[in-house]
């Protein structure tokens, strides 16, 4: 359920907003920054019934949906393309750190 909703989300966010690589790349880390928060906030603030929910329909990582829906060799092509996609996420945030004046 949850890669529906990330994938739906990614999509929605890549079509409507900015049709190029660098926009596929800030989206995936736009993700994956929210759901990272989320799992801090539902590990540290919510309790009870939010934390259940938030438990149960929100992931903790992108890494952490690709692990549970794949096995072996798909999950290692997966996660290092991740990687890639996040290394090349840093190089454009770092870019414009040194461009701007």
């Amino acid at each position: 359920m949850e890669v529906v909703i990330l994938m739906a989300i990614i999509g929605a966010i890549v079509f409507f907003f900015k049709r190029t690589f660098s926009g596929f790349v800030y989206s995936i880390a736009v993700v994956d920054i929210f759901l990272r928060l989320l799992a801090y906030l539902k590990m540290n603030l919510f309790t009870g019934e939010v934390a259940n929910f938030f438990v149960r329909y929100f992931p903790n990582s992108v890494p952490a949906i690709i692990s549970k829906y794949t096995s072996n060799t798909l999950e290692t092509v997966l996660i290092w393309i991740y990687i890639g996609v996040m290394i090349i996420f840093e190089c454009y945030i770092i870019k414009t750190f040194f461009n701007k004046k």
